[in-house]
């Protein structure tokens, strides 16, 4: 189990990379093959993670439910995803849907947020969350949509996860309670996003840093900090 210093420090919600600073509290996201782990080997023990079927790599559903459904109960697993629905890739619509719904049942199953990818496909997403109907935590990563889809997706329930580059009237929206930050596949550093964040609010970062850490409760992170 790996400790953090600092309760209130720089939290990552939703990343594919190491951390820049090692006191920073980063939940390291992996896609699941049939095998596992699209990159075994990659990640040490003492991360927290996430683990999910991406749109763009479902390639033996049942499988990749299967293996999922087995990595999901680790204990460093914080939360499913990133599921998702996006029109782009290449798996059908129906069966994007059908893996998508899987794991949203699994992070209802688990108690674990669900984080999503989603890619103008928000009718479908927004149908998924009224079938569901789920208890815990929807969170929507890398949005850059504007202020009147935030709106919407606020009053819905959603939470919004921003990274190096947003549409700074939806991140009004989301303030202060139903936003997160985040890195995503980018090699940058969490601090730089909150300093633009917390410039693009014109607030202090200390007090971005501590409305981000009281949001970050829904992963239950005691036991990591």
């Amino acid at each position: 189990m790996i400790r953090f210093r600092n309760a209130m420090g720089y939290y990552d919600i939703h990343t594919h990379q190491m951390p820049f600073h090692k006191e920073d509290i980063a939940i390291i996201n992996r896609s699941v093959n049939p095998m596992g782990d699209i990159q075994p080997g990659s990640l040490p023990d003492t991360f927290i993670r996430s683990y999910g079927i991406h749109p763009w790599y479902i390639y033996n559903a049942k499988e990749q439910i299967d293996r999922l459904r087995v990595l999901a109960y680790g204990p460093r697993v914080v939360a499913i995803g990133e599921a998702g629905l996006d029109p782009l890739a290449e798996s059908p619509v129906n069966l994007q849907k059908e893996v998508f719904l899987a794991q949203a049942n699994l992070a209802e199953e688990t108690h674990k947020p669900l984080i999503i990818h989603c890619v103008k496909a928000w009718g479908d997403l927004i149908a998924c969350k009224k079938a569901v109907k789920p208890e815990v935590p929807w969170i929507i990563h890398g949005f850059r949509g504007n202020s009147e889809l935030a709106s919407q997706l606020v009053r819905l329930g959603f939470y919004l996860s921003f990274g190096d580059r947003f549409n700074p009237s939806a991140l009004c929206v989301a303030w202060p309670d139903s936003l997160f930050l985040e890195t995503d596949d980018k090699s940058i550093d969490i601090r730089e996003v909150y300093r633009n964040v917390a410039e693009a609010l014109d607030i202090p970062e200390e007090k971005l840093r501590i409305q981000i850490a009281k949001n970050s409760s829904i992963f239950r992170l005691k036991g990591y900090l």
